[in-house]
């Protein structure tokens, strides 16, 4: 038997957007970049238009950032 398109809440995805915390389905939430391409928030689509507003998400860094112990 064929499933009719009616969802309720259990059959949907639903997550907390982490910047404004409305409770948004995952299929409408996006992950924002970094400045280097590499996925780093996800967020609701509003949120994600702010956040990207600059071209990526949080602060520029480079290899130098990147350093995980002193000896490595």
């Amino acid at each position: 038997m064929i499933k009719p398109n009616v969802y309720t809440n259990e059959d949907k995805d639903i997550r907390i957007c982490s910047e404004c915390g409305k409770e948004v389905e995952r299929a409408d939430m996006l992950f924002t970049k970094d400045c280097r391409g590499i996925p780093f928030r996800l967020l609701c689509w509003n949120c994600y238009e702010v956040a990207m507003l600059g071209g990526y998400d949080g602060e520029y860094y480079d290899e130098s950032d990147e350093q995980i112990e002193a000896d490595y």
